[in-house]
């Protein structure tokens, strides 16, 4: 395969979390790193999650207890790096002190709407050279805030499947929603997540059928809820393997949905990108700035108010507007221009 990038220094990317093909944004990570003299490293934060394991190690991923991550981070940084690409999770004091003495070009991606607070830690960054962000708005809000455009680059959100409209034949009677952003570690998962939603539309149609995709064991309360509803024969939960077994899966929806009742996620879900790559109109609520664009190119349907009931009883002739539309769409969240945007990037800088 082709290098993706053909960066001509060593390259380092680091984030406060990684989870190999089970976390969205560690997959975009592994993207840029794919094929080039660069390094990951991060840090543990998922039930169970191992440390250093072999299949990481050869290829140059590193990913360490919280405890070890900002000792470790030091010692990467003593090799010679040409860029220093952060993901940035929670601004920090640390990182600050430390990218700064690098005295190296850093370059930051952002995945939600950048807080004030975000905004004035990425200002005291004196060698930052470019940040990517995901959305019109996000840019935007860096403007304001008195970052210079030309270093703020769109990268819209990569789907991590071959992009290909699926044959499936959708049946008004008997549809099957996707929800694929299973994640029990914090809150009121089924609630912030917008599970008991999606519930809730079942039990008012009956025509109505839902996919879980779960990433970790943690569903005893999810159970009660299906039981207490008189569900179970409704819902399937799947704890796939693979990335093949998973396409798969989005193959045989009608929809993918993330109805998200506060905005504790990115605000482009990778999950909603999957499937519309797949020509699947998508389900998210309005709490999440991605809505702007589903309503606008109608391909999907948005969740107002965080809550209020969505109408799914709809004709063939419909549902294949809504599909035409998604896959059409998703052109621009192919692997391949996401790299792409990345790779501009670093140009601006001179590094490749």
């Amino acid at each position: 395969m082709n290098k993706l990038l053909n960066v001509g220094d060593k390259m380092i990317i680091i984030n406060d979390f990684f989870k190999r093909r089970k976390e969205a944004v560690s997959n975009q990570m592994e993207l840029i790193a794919k094929d080039n003299n660069c390094e990951i490293v991060a840090a543990t934060r998922f039930m169970g999650q191992k440390t250093l394991q072999e299949e990481d190690l050869k290829d140059k991923i590193y990913v360490y207890s919280p405890y070890q991550y900002p000792f470790k981070i030091i010692k990467h940084l003593k090799f010679s790096y040409g860029i220093i690409h952060i993901f940035e999770e929670q601004p920090s004091k640390f990182k600050e002190i430390v990218f700064n003495l690098t005295r190296r070009p850093v370059y930051v991606s952002l995945y939600r709407m950048p807080s004030s607070k975000e905004c004035e830690h990425l200002k005291k960054y004196k060698n930052l050279k470019g940040i990517f962000v995901e959305l019109e708005l996000h840019k935007n809000k860096l403007i304001n805030k008195g970052f210079d455009s030309s270093i703020i680059h769109i990268t819209p959100t990569p789907t991590k499947f071959e992009r290909k409209k699926s044959d499936k034949i959708f049946d008004p009677n008997n549809i099957n929603i996707l929800f694929a952003s299973w994640n029990m570690a914090e809150g009121k998962p089924l609630y912030d997540r917008g599970l008991i939603y999606l519930l809730e539309l079942l039990e008012t149609n009956k025509f109505l059928y839902l996919t879980v995709i779960l990433r970790d064991k943690n569903i005893e309360d999810f159970v009660e809820e299906l039981n207490n509803r008189k569900l179970a024969n409704r819902v399937e939960m799947i704890d796939v393997k693979t990335d093949k077994e998973l396409e798969k899966i989005f193959e045989k929806c009608d929809f993918v949905a993330f109805p998200a009742q506060k905005r504790i996620v990115k605000d482009v879900p990778n999950s909603l990108i999957d499937g519309l790559c797949k020509g699947k109109p998508v389900i998210i609520s309005d709490v999440l700035n991605f809505s702007e664009i589903v309503a606008n190119k109608n391909i999907g349907f948005v969740v107002k108010n965080g809550g209020e009931k969505i109408n799914l009883n709809i004709s063939k002739e419909n549902y294949e507007e809504l599909s035409n539309n998604a896959f059409e769409y998703s052109e621009m969240h192919s692997k391949e221009n996401y790299v792409k945007i990345i790779k501009k990037g670093y140009v601006k800088n001179g590094r490749i």
